[in-house]
């Protein structure tokens, strides 16, 4: 039997705890497995592309930033969707974050509905 895209994990890498627990809740309730992260590395230890569907990044970590994880990922030739998470993002900024391969780049406080949204485009295209 196939896996369905609900049976991949959502990874949700944020160094905010209450933005991890929120994010962890809301995902849930929507009956996605969730995968949560306070940091790059912790997540690098952890990361098997073959069950994970979507990441979920912030931009702003201490030691790898979002978007350096999202590169890291790039050049391994590992291609799972990721949305970026930010609160501070300029047109300039979402343009390059895109250009990286970002599935979207989302302001916080994320809106519930946009952020479902992409993660089942994500998802579907995983």
């Amino acid at each position: 039997m196939a896996a369905t895209n609900k049976d991949r994990f959502v990874c949700v890498v944020d160094d905010d705890e209450a933005v991890r627990d929120s994010t962890q809740m809301l995902l849930g309730i929507h009956g996605f497995k969730v995968r949560t992260y306070a940091g790059a590395h912790e997540f690098l230890a952890d990361f098997t592309a073959a069950d994970t569907g979507c990441l979920i990044l912030d931009i702003h970590m201490p030691e790898m930033t979002g978007i350096e994880l999202l590169i890291l990922l790039r050049t391994r030739g590992i291609a799972t969707p990721a949305i970026i998470v930010s609160g501070q993002t300029d047109s300039a900024a979402g343009e390059m974050l895109t250009r990286s391969g970002a599935l979207a780049v989302l302001g916080k406080p994320v809106n519930e509905g946009e952020l479902m949204s992409h993660v089942e485009r994500a998802l579907a295209s995983s």
